[in-house]
């Protein structure tokens, strides 16, 4: 293993959880996102790390990101919806990094969730602000395959110039004919993916990790949607 090395983020999916660091000398370098420990990083971002020699060549480990502010309000960090309660409109996310960090679990309002609601156990990246409260999220993004088709139904929503758009689904019980805004082009289906109506899984829920009807809706509530 060879030891403290630093570096700046060239790359990183937090969705598929890899990415890769650019050395000083000039080497990019993989890494796994269990080797931030519970830290979440963008480009540009400097780290410190170890290189162990892997299976398919180099590979950073034990990561340390590294706080310009020296406080961590610049760091960004990935943990998991500890307990959320949609009535009184928060939860609290836990994190190994974070906690580490703060002390205790994070509190999370609603106003800060995707949609207003997420699934407990779900992956999420976010900020830290230091509240009343004590540390308080901000910035929540769901994370894994719900996480990336809410973003690129966020970039299609803008549409394209001289194109015809697409519109977001806006709720509802997880139907492709109920409650939902389909895009022109899109079949009234039985919520799968894109209405395909062999799939009875709720599109709601995979596109938002939740949908507001819970048991009650009459389609199909996946926890493997979120990977």
């Amino acid at each position: 293993m060879e030891m403290a090395h630093t570096g700046i983020v060239k790359s990183f999916n937090p969705h598929k959880g890899w990415g890769f660091v650019t050395t000083a000398d000039g080497q990019d370098i993989f890494f796994m996102r269990s080797a931030l420990k519970g830290f979440c990083v963008e480009k540009d971002s400097q780290i410190t790390f170890d290189m162990i020699q892997a299976e398919k060549g180099m590979q950073a480990e034990n990561i340390s990101v590294l706080s310009i502010a020296g406080d961590g309000s610049d760091l960004a960090f990935i943990g998991e919806i500890k307990s959320f309660n949609p009535e009184k409109g928060y939860g609290f996310i836990a994190g190994e990094a974070m906690t580490g960090l703060f002390g205790k679990d994070c509190l999370v309002l609603k106003n800060e969730l995707p949609g207003g609601m997420i699934p407990i156990g779900g992956q999420v990246k976010f900020r830290v602000l230091q509240g009343e409260k004590g540390p308080t999220a901000t910035g929540v993004q769901l994370l894994g395959q719900a996480g990336q088709m809410s973003m690129m139904g966020m970039k299609g929503g803008m549409g394209m110039q001289g194109g015809m758009g697409f519109q977001m689904p806006m709720g509802g019980k997880g139907n492709g004919a109920l409650g939902i805004r389909q895009p022109m082009f899109q079949k009234q289906g039985k919520g799968g993916p894109m209405g395909d109506p062999n799939d009875p899984v709720c599109w709601t829920f995979k596109t938002k990790g939740a949908c507001k009807f819970g048991d009650t809706c009459k389609w199909i509530h996946q926890q493997d949607v979120l990977v």
